[in-house]
């Protein structure tokens, strides 16, 4: 098993409007010429959650996010990586919280099956109770499993 994490977003602004939200590219380098990829999922990391509104918030319906190679269209070569579940991120109004990791449990071996980069994005279905929630220091990662 190997992990590999994209570059860190330094602030990933949620509101109220859902939007395709880009995580940073990952590049996933050095598995074995010849192995065969059982399973892949999605990680993502935050170092804090800051919710400018002045109520409570957190995320508004189920999201997802997808995984796709970098040479792919969205729509159409892309997967569902991460199941985003309502209501996660829940933030006190007006308050900075410490941030998680938190680890998808789709597979999504179908897509991330050899060496590349990939693009990540919250698939246009992301949204939050109330303006802003932002997420500081944002890092998505895939943890691949493979024989070789």
């Amino acid at each position: 098993m190997m992990e590999f994490w994209g570059d860190v977003d330094d602030i990933i602004t949620l509101t109220t409007t859902t939007t395709n939200v880009d995580l940073p590219n990952i590049v996933v380098a050095d598995i074995p010429s010849g192995a065969t990829i059982n399973r892949v999922i999605g990680m993502i990391r935050m170092r804090a959650l800051n919710n400018t509104a002045a109520v409570v918030n957190a995320i508004n319906g189920a999201a997802v996010v997808n995984v796709k190679k970098s040479t792919g269209t969205w729509g159409v070569d892309d997967v569902a990586l991460m199941n985003i579940p309502d209501n996660i991120w829940n933030t006190a109004a007006s308050t900075k919280e410490g941030g998680m990791l938190i680890e998808g449990d789709n597979d999504a071996a179908s897509e991330v099956d050899a060496n590349a980069t990939y693009n990540l994005r919250f698939n246009g279905n992301i949204f939050v109770d109330a303006n802003n929630l932002e997420l500081i220091d944002v890092a998505a990662g895939l943890k691949v499993y493979f024989t070789a």
